[in-house]
C-alpha cells in the first residue's frame, strides 16, 4: 500500500532503511554482539534507523558515540539538533509540507550553501529536490529522525508561522524594506489601517529577529526604533516624529498603562497572540524631553515542553549528583543566586519538575511567570489586586504543599515564612539576587533564613562558542601555569570563535550557564543558629563544601563551551 502524502499538519515520513556496515562498527566496538543485532533487526522490521534510536534510548552507548558510529558508516557527518540553534529566515526556505515529506530540516546557510538535516543525507534524490526549493546548493548532514520531527514541530509551528502572520500585515513591507517610516510611506501602504497596525508590525519583525528587546525613542525631530538581536548588530529604524505619538500610545494602551497619562515611569505586560504562539512583552515607559522612551522586552512565555530538563543545563556531574540527591529529600531549601536575567527561573522550573516527579503537590508564588508548568499551581504576585508575595504564602503554606518556589526571597517576613515551611517538613526552592554563593549565604543570614538552608546554587550566564566556527588552539606555558598546578610537560588546549554567517561573526551562539554549588554543613548551620555575624559565617565555610564557579568556568572553557575572556569577567570570590 502506498502512504499519502503528509500535508503541513500532517506526520512527519520517517524513513526505512538498511545500514549493514553500521552494525559491522557497532559489532567490533564491542557494544552489542552478532546475535542482538539479529534480534532488534528482526522486532523492528530491518528499519537500522529504528534499532538506532531504541539503542540511544536504552543507554547501550551514548548518543554521540552510536550517531558518530552511524556517520562513519555513511561518510556523512551528524549534527545533533538538541543543541543547535536554527537560523529562522533559512528555515523558511523549505516549505513544512516538504520538510515532513522527506524527515530534513535547514538549520543554517553559510555563503550561498544551506546546510539541511536529514536522517538519510546519502540520498541523492532528496538533495536534488531540496536544491530545486531552496535555489541553491545543500550541504546535507545526519540527524536522528526523532530530533527532526521534533525540530520541525518547534519550529514550524513558532518562528515561522508568526513570519508568515508577519507579512500579511500590510506595513511589514516598510520594516522588510528598512527604509525611514514616513507618513507618506504609510499612506502609500495602505493608510490609517496600516498606521493602526504598526505597533503590532514592529513586535511582530523583532520576533521574527530571535530579538530579546524593543526600545522606541523621540528626538526633537526624528524618533527611532532600536531592535536587540543578542551576539548581534542592532536594527535600527528612523520614523517621522508624527508617527511616533500615536504608536506609543497604541503599544502604552497595549500594555493596559493609561496612554495619556503624563510623568512618571509606566509598567505593563503586553500578550499578542498569533497562529504560533503567544508573544509575552515587558512593557516599561519613562517620560523624555521629546516623547515617551519604550523599552519591551521580550519574554515569550513557552509550554514546559520546551523547557531543558536538569540533564541539560550543563551542570557539572558533581553539582548535578548533589542536586539530585538533596531533591529526594522530603524537606529542604535551595537558594537560587544570582544577577537578574541569570537564568534564575529556568534553573527553578528544572528542579522543580525533577521534583514534581516524586513529589505531587506543588506551587509557585513568583513576581513573573516565565513558563507554564503542567500539574503545578503558578500564583503571580499582585499587590494592586490583593495578592502580595506574603498574602500568598499564607495560602499556600496552609494547603500541605510538599514543594514551593518562591522566585524572590527580598524580606525578614517572607524569609521567616519559608523557615517556618522548612522546619514544619516542606521542601522550599527560593531566589536571591547575589553575585556568588557566599554574598547569597551573607544575605540569606541578615534576613533571617540561613539556618534553613540545604544548599546554594549560584549562576551566572556568558556568551557560548558556536559550534559551527569554533577552533581549538594551545594554551601558553605562562597562562597554563596561572591556572593549574603542572610540571609543565602537559599540553592544554582551549577554543575560541572565528565568527562565520551563523553566529553573525561574533564567534558565540547564545548563552551558557556558569555555576557555583555551596552546601550548608552542620558547622556552618549551627554558628547561624548561634546567632553568629554574617561576615564570620562566611569565613566559616570550606573548600569541601564549595564547587567554584571559577572551577566551573574553566571546565568549560576546556571543554569548546565558552572562552577564558568571558569567564574573567564573572565576579568570582
Amino acid at each position: 500500500m502506498k502512504s499519502a502524502s503528509p500535508t503541513a499538519q500532517g506526520p512527519t515520513q520517517r524513513p526505512k532503511i538498511s545500514n549493514p556496515e553500521f552494525f559491522r562498527l557497532v559489532e567490533s566496538e564491542g557494544i552489542i554482539d552478532k546475535g542482538f543485532i539479529k534480534d532488534l533487526l528482526e522486532e523492528f522490521d530491518g528499519n537500522a534507523l529504528d534499532v538506532l534510536a531504541t539503542m540511544i534510548q536504552s543507554g547501550i552507548a551514548s548518543k554521540r558515540k552510536l550517531c558518530q558510529l552511524w556517520c562513519d558508516s555513511i561518510g556523512i557527518a551528524h549534527v545533533d539538533l538538541e543543541k543547535t540553534l536554527f537560523q529562522r529566515d533559512v528555515v523558511q526556505k523549505v516549505p513544512e509540507r516538504i520538510a515532513r515529506m522527506y524527515c530534513a530540516i535547514p538549520v543554517y546557510q553559510m555563503g550561498d550553501t544551506i546546510t539541511v538535516a536529514t536522517a538519510t543525507p546519502d540520498n541523492p534524490d532528496i538533495a536534488k529536490i531540496l536544491r530545486d526549493v531552496t535555489g541553491g546548493p545543500v550541504s546535507m548532514v545526519f540527524a536522528l529522525p526523532q530530533d527532526i520531527e521534533t525540530s520541525i514541530e518547534a519550529e514550524y509551528a513558532g518562528g515561522s508561522a508568526v513570519f508568515e502572520f508577519f507579512k500579511k500585515l500590510s506595513s511589514s513591507r516598510l520594516l522588510l524594506a528598512h527604509k525611514e517610516i514616513t507618513g507618506q510611506a504609510l499612506a502609500d501602504a495602505g493608510g490609517e489601517a496600516v498606521i493602526n497596525q504598526l505597533h503590532v508590525a514592529v513586535i511582530l519583525y523583532a520576533v521574527t529577529k530571535s530579538a530579546s528587546e524593543i526600545r522606541l525613542s523621540a528626538g526633537p525631530e526624528k524618533a527611532r526604533i532600536d531592535i536587540t538581536v543578542p551576539y548581534s548588530e542592532k536594527i535600527h529604524f528612523h520614523l517621522e516624529k508624527s508617527i511616533y505619538e500615536p504608536l506609543a500610545k497604541r503599544l502604552t494602551s497595549l500594555a493596559g498603562a493609561d496612554p495619556d497619562a503624563t510623568g512618571g515611569v509606566l509598567h505593563g505586560r503586553i500578550l499578542v497572540p498569533t497562529p504560533g504562539k503567544k508573544i509575552d512583552l515587558e512593557f516599561e515607559s519613562r517620560p523624555d524631553a521629546h516623547g515617551p522612551a519604550i523599552l519591551l522586552q521580550v519574554s515569550t512565555p513557552r509550554p514546559f515542553r520546551n523547557i531543558r530538563s536538569l540533564t541539560h543545563l550543563y551542570l557539572s556531574h558533581r553539582v548535578l549528583r548533589a542536586i539530585n540527591r538533596l531533591l529526594k529529600q522530603p524537606g529542604g531549601h535551595i537558594l537560587i543566586a544570582g544577577p537578574p536575567k541569570s537564568g534564575k527561573s529556568t534553573l527553578a522550573y528544572a528542579m522543580l519538575m525533577e521534583r514534581a516527579r516524586r513529589f505531587k503537590k506543588t506551587a509557585t508564588i513568583e513576581q513573573s511567570i516565565k513558563f507554564l508548568l503542567p500539574g503545578i499551581d503558578q500564583y503571580q504576585v499582585h499587590p494592586e489586586a490583593g495578592a502580595t508575595a506574603m498574602d500568598l504564602l499564607a495560602s499556600t503554606l496552609g494547603q500541605k504543599i510538599e514543594t514551593l518556589y518562591v522566585q524572590q526571597m527580598e524580606t525578614p517576613e517572607i524569609s521567616a515564612k519559608i523557615a517556618e515551611a522548612v522546619d514544619s517538613g516542606q521542601f522550599v526552592f527560593s531566589g536571591i539576587k547575589a553575585d556568588n554563593t557566599l554574598d547569597a549565604l551573607e544575605k540569606a543570614v541578615r534576613l533571617g533564613a540561613g539556618s534553613s538552608l540545604s544548599a546554594i546554587l549560584s549562576q551566572h550566564r556568558v556568551a557560548r562558542l558556536c559550534d559551527i566556527c569554533k577552533v581549538k588552539y594551545a594554551v601558553t606555558p605562562d597562562h597554563i601555569q596561572a591556572l593549574f598546578e603542572t610540571d609543565g610537560e602537559e599540553q592544554v588546549y582551549a577554543w575560541r570563535g572565528n565568527g562565520c554567517p551563523y553566529c553573525s561573526d561574533s564567534g558565540f551562539s547564545g548563552l551558557i550557564g556558569i555555576h557555583e554549588l555551596l552546601l550548608i554543613n552542620e558547622p556552618v548551620r549551627n554558628m547561624i543558629k548561634d546567632g553568629a555575624p554574617p561576615e564570620e559565617v562566611r569565613k566559616a565555610v570550606s573548600p569541601e563544601s564549595r564547587y567554584t564557579m571559577h572551577y566551573d568556568g574553566i571546565k568549560k572553557v576546556l571543554r569548546g563551551l565558552t572562552t577564558f575572556d568571558e569567564i574573567h569577567r564573572l565576579p568570582i570570590s
